[in-house]
């Protein structure tokens, strides 16, 4: 007899929207949604935080950050005392099972793919008939992640916001601009939507945001200048140190660099391709959800 399925709520305010969406879309895959609430013994408990007590923990956002390198109190690694850990694919699989601090293994790292894709893929519209209307400005989608964690002694986030906001007036006379900041920098802390299918060319940082719009085939700008490199000093060895280091995707040094290249007209390069295929597991595109269920009634049958 298969164990019931719980899903484990975290409480934040900044993240509810963002919890629901992705609940949601699993619950669409199951035979009967799993009930919500907090921890159930002797249930299979899901959450999508990674603090929380629950067994099975998938992130809240596809991005790496480190955070499922994360600490408790005492200094131990909170995956080390959960049972399984799902994962979008392969690069983030491996780089958890060659730590040294990650003590899981193989048949307890999971790649599924990315749940929210399921339905942006499908909001992405036809090709624009603004070259029609002879106006060939791109539309730029300015999502940010937020600045609330502070790092290191100077107290700087890894974030464009709010800085980047001085350039969007400029910026306007060579695009049309959408933005779209973090939940947690905004007060209705709605998750980023349709602004996302609808961009030519995403403005961002280092979040969720990156990977949903390379998966869209949108290209994707990272204000560098404004940066400086933070993210390789205070997120070592994730996916988005890496991305800084190999400069995967555009990485201006100036707003008029950042210019240049929306006049040059940015695609999504072969190195972007090719590490979003390791990074995001192409067989679950537009199937995560189902993938989701079907791993934990996998697991709640063991």
């Amino acid at each position: 007899m298969p164990r019931p399925i719980q899903y484990v709520l975290d409480r934040a305010e900044s993240y509810q929207g963002v919890q629901r969406q992705l609940l949601d879309l699993i619950d669409g895959h199951m035979p009967e949604a799993p009930a919500r609430g907090d921890y159930r013994r002797g249930a299979l408990n899901f959450c999508l935080f990674i603090r929380p007590r629950a067994d099975v923990v998938m992130s809240h956002g596809v991005a790496d950050k480190n955070y499922l390198w994360s600490s408790d109190g005492q200094g131990r690694r909170i995956a080390n005392q959960r049972q399984h850990l799902l994962v979008p694919g392969e690069w983030l699989r491996r780089r958890l099972l060659a730590s040294r601090a990650i003590q899981l293994g193989p048949d307890q790292v999971h790649v599924v793919g990315w749940p929210r894709l399921d339905v942006l893929l499908e909001q992405v519209p036809k090709p624009s008939t603004r070259r029609f209307l002879r106006d060939t400005r791109p539309r730029v989608l300015w999502a940010p992640t937020h600045n609330r964690r502070k790092r290191g002694e100077t107290g700087r986030a890894t974030s464009s916001f709010p800085e980047f906001e001085q350039y969007l007036r400029p910026l306007s006379r060579f695009a049309w601009i959408d933005v779209s900041v973090h939940p947690r920098n905004r007060s209705d802390h709605t998750p980023t939507g349709a602004s996302m299918p609808k961009a030519d060319v995403v403005i961002a940082d280092f979040g969720t945001t990156v990977y949903e719009a390379w998966a869209l085939g949108k290209p994707v700008i990272f204000p560098r200048w404004l940066l400086a490199d933070r993210i390789g000093e205070y997120m070592p060895g994730s996916a988005e140190s890496y991305i800084f280091e190999q400069r995967i995707g555009y990485h201006p040094e100036s707003f008029d660099e950042l210019v240049d290249i929306l006049r040059a007209g940015p695609v999504v390069t072969p190195d972007v391709r090719a590490f979003l295929d390791d990074y995001l597991a192409p067989e679950y595109l537009g199937r995560s959800s189902a993938r989701v269920a079907e791993v934990l009634r996998m697991l709640a049958a063991d």
